[in-house]
């Protein structure tokens, strides 16, 4: 995933990636500890999310920090446990470590991939897990980030619900 990051950082701007640059030079950026739960600044929140992870869902939002969508049942503990703390474009927690790609073909019950047309994850990514998952079926959003179920909810329900109740033959 972290060469996927460095992708998305190189696919933004100068201007955007210095601006990242800088506050995750100052540290402005954190999640877990109490004294760091707020550590993510609005101007960090909407430079890294809303316009690298998510930039659909937070073109309208103007504070990330106090988004129920974003922050609703969210551990910070526990994502800064997995995903480390270096900023938002550097795994270095226990996920860094994390492969499944060569188990992927002993799935054996039926899957919906879906994946957002300007995920973080990559839709080539998803392509790749569609393609080694038997029988697996996927479905790329349109005008969606990682948030596929928020920025396009009829599509994504749709989409489930296809998945769910195929039609007759």
């Amino acid at each position: 995933m972290n060469e996927v990051f460095k992708q998305m950082r190189e696919r933004m701007s100068p201007e955007l990636r210095a601006r990242i640059d800088a506050m995750e030079a100052k540290g402005l950026y954190g999640h877990g500890k109490d004294y760091e739960k707020h550590r993510y600044t609005n101007d960090y929140m909407i430079a890294a999310w809303g316009e690298g992870y998510f930039p659909y869902i937070y073109r309208n939002r103007p504070d990330p920090n106090h988004d129920p969508v974003a922050n609703g049942n969210m551990s910070w503990d526990l994502y800064r446990e997995m995903w480390g703390s270096h900023g938002e474009f550097v795994i270095d927690g226990n996920l860094a470590s994390v492969e499944y790609a060569d188990r992927l073909g002993s799935i054996k019950v039926p899957t919906l991939i879906t994946v957002g047309d300007h995920d973080e994850c990559d839709p080539s990514l998803s392509r790749d897990m569609n393609a080694r998952i038997p029988g697996s079926k996927l479905v790329v959003l349109p005008n969606s980030g990682h948030m596929t179920f928020v920025d396009q909810p009829r599509m994504f329900i749709k989409a489930v619900d296809e998945f769910l109740n195929p039609p007759s033959p």
